[in-house]
């Protein structure tokens, strides 16, 4: 009997895209929470930045992009006078959270957008009638997360993903151990890396030389799809301290069934936004800040610069020492994503909605099941590090990686075919 095709689909190139270059950001070697509270600080009484890679506690999350915003909001509001002109670069969710805060005090704000949508690295998509998200989609911290307050005040159901107890598939059958090689990894790291930072490269081979050999492809499964999910950074320059110890996945995370593009829209409501307007030079002067672009110049009282940290070194915007050390140690991973809808789900269910698979090349190594949520068979797939640069290769049309994507769940369909 024959699986049946995707009915509809649609492929991320984030990597690819001028406006993220990349996904989400981590700690380098030496990088520390303190680096991401440095860009938080103000640039200038004029000038300060915003996102999920400047909040020191809660970076790599959108409700971090959220808080980033309303602080960098705060920052400008302490240091001029209601009236003034402020303009907000990037109508992601840390940008429309500082537009929206900055409005609701009495400034007259301007957001300007490099795409021709709002969202930035929230991209919620049409599937054939039901929505989902290519881009950022999950709520973490969901209890205490204060971007899921306004989702809740808004009337927005929430669907939980239990990332901590996914389902360990691969091509050599089911995998067992995963989360004790994933914790015994954990502390080697926290044990390797007390007296100083070290490359998370550098922890995964001295952890793995003293692993017997059955319990290397444990661990290496692990590695691809525990691990490298949670920056997509190279682990030669990856700060173990970092991906061992910042918060990620598996804190109450839920996601929302008609996009996390539903928030963005609450948050842009009665602003005033620009969209296709790329911003090449922020000049500060005396008596403001000049923004220049192909569109023409805008001059703004104040400004809030919140583009993903890879765009800013684009930016002809002088930062300081300081900042621009601690822009140094932080990085952007790759990831990438493929959504799948089908008339039917044929594939191994898991409980939890979170399904990992390994088959010893490249891979989308995290599933994420969102049937339940929407009422229609639909796939979720991410790649991360190596993987996502090469599935998502540019040689690669769309239509080649939802294929080979496609491929990807019809192995693993058929490999299990007995489970629920």
């Amino acid at each position: 009997m024959g699986h049946p095709q995707p009915v509809a689909w649609a492929v991320s190139r984030w990597c690819a895209d001028p406006w993220s270059r990349g996904a989400w950001t981590g700690l380098l070697v030496g990088g520390t929470g303190a680096d991401r509270a440095r860009l938080a600080e103000p640039v200038s009484d004029r000038l300060v930045l915003a996102g999920e890679g400047v909040h020191p506690t809660r970076p790599a999350m959108v409700h971090g992009a959220y808080e980033s915003g309303l602080t960098a909001a705060g920052h400008l509001l302490a240091a001029g006078r209601p009236g003034e002109r402020i303009a907000v670069v990037g109508a992601g969710v840390a940008g429309l959270a500082a537009a929206r805060e900055l409005h609701r005090h009495g400034r007259r704000v301007r957001v300007l957008e490099a795409r021709g949508r709002l969202g930035g690295r929230v991209h919620s998509v049409d599937l054939g009638g039901v929505t989902a998200d290519l881009g950022a989609a999950w709520l973490q911290q969901y209890p205490d997360n204060s971007l899921a307050a306004l989702a809740r005040a808004c009337g927005l159901p929430a669907v939980p993903t239990d990332f901590t107890d996914p389902l360990t598939l691969s091509a050599d059958g089911r995998v067992q151990g995963v989360r004790a090689a994933l914790d015994a990894l954990a502390r080697t790291a926290h044990e390797l890396t007390a007296a100083a930072d070290r490359p998370v490269a550098e922890v995964i081979a001295a952890h793995a030389a003293g692993r017997d050999a059955p319990s290397r492809p444990i661990l290496a499964y692990a590695v691809a799809a525990g691990v490298t999910p949670e920056s997509g950074l190279d682990f030669g320059l990856a700060s173990a301290r970092g991906a061992f110890g910042e918060p990620g996945i598996g804190e109450g995370d839920r996601w929302l069934p008609g996009g996390l593009g539903t928030v963005v829209a609450c948050l842009a409501d009665g602003l005033q936004v620009a969209l296709d307007r790329p911003v090449a030079q922020v000049r500060p002067g005396l008596d403001g800040v000049s923004l220049t672009g192909s569109w023409g110049t805008l001059r703004a009282d104040r400004v809030v610069l919140a583009v993903p940290l890879a765009v800013l070194p684009e930016l002809a915007v002088d930062l300081p020492d300081g900042h621009r050390a601690a822009l140094a140690r932080i990085g952007t991973g790759r990831a990438e994503k493929v959504l799948l809808r089908y008339p039917e789900r044929f594939w191994p269910v898991s409980p939890g909605g979170c399904l990992w698979w390994g088959e010893g090349a490249d891979t989308w190594c995290e599933w994420a099941d969102l049937t339940n949520g929407l009422g229609q068979p639909v796939l979720a797939l991410l790649a991360a590090g190596d993987a996502a640069t090469s599935l998502h290769s540019p040689a690669r049309t769309d239509a080649e990686i939802a294929a080979r994507a496609h491929a990807t769940v019809i192995r693993m369909a058929t490999r299990f075919p007995k489970l629920p």
